[in-house]
């Protein structure tokens, strides 16, 4: 095959992977849950943290504001998040409830093993079967979700949380008595 053929081929090609780009990203978006909306209802066993082996669900959360981190022991990213939550969930402690959400499919001891391993200070939720992965169209890991005081997503952030980013969007939805804006 000669070099202008290839170039031509190319060409050819060139309109159809743009609209394939564009309808992975359309496809991507629009399968995250909004903010503003509800977060989807879920129930997992937490396997770390003082109520270890209790299930937590969306209307147990009911009038907390909420960090949940969907992870992996094998996602670097993930693993490089723990200490930026560990921090936040220290500055936030009473005030806002911090959550990881483990989504292998290993026993739940050998999550809390894990979790203990890398020095995560918040409880995890253990998702094995994948559900709550698939209720909250988890793309990518690490993905954090914000919820507001009524269950509904208020932030959304993919990879390694922004302590700064993160600290502003959680004392915007705290009263000024809990060290939100004055």
């Amino acid at each position: 095959m000669s070099e202008r053929s290839m170039k031509r081929d190319l060409l050819r090609l060139a309109p159809w992977l743009g609209a394939a780009v564009g309808l992975s990203v359309i496809l991507t978006v629009a399968a995250v849950p909004s903010c503003a909306g509800p977060a989807p209802d879920f129930s997992a066993p937490l396997v770390s943290g003082p109520h270890q082996g209790d299930r937590l669900t969306r209307d147990s959360l009911a009038g907390e504001v909420v960090v949940l981190d969907f992870w992996a022991s094998w996602c670097p990213p993930c693993v490089r998040s723990i200490p930026i939550l560990n921090e936040l969930a220290d500055r936030y402690e009473g005030r806002v409830a911090f959550y990881g959400v483990n989504v292998e499919s290993m026993t739940g001891e050998r999550v809390a093993d894990i979790h203990r391993e890398l020095g995560a200070r918040f409880p995890t939720l253990h998702d094995p079967d994948g559900r709550m992965k698939r209720a909250w169209a988890i793309q990518a890991l690490p993905t954090l979700f914000v919820l507001d005081r009524e269950g509904r997503i208020r932030h959304t952030e993919r990879g390694i949380p922004d302590a700064e980013d993160l600290s502003e969007v959680l004392d915007g939805l705290l009263p000024a008595s809990e060290g939100g804006p004055h």
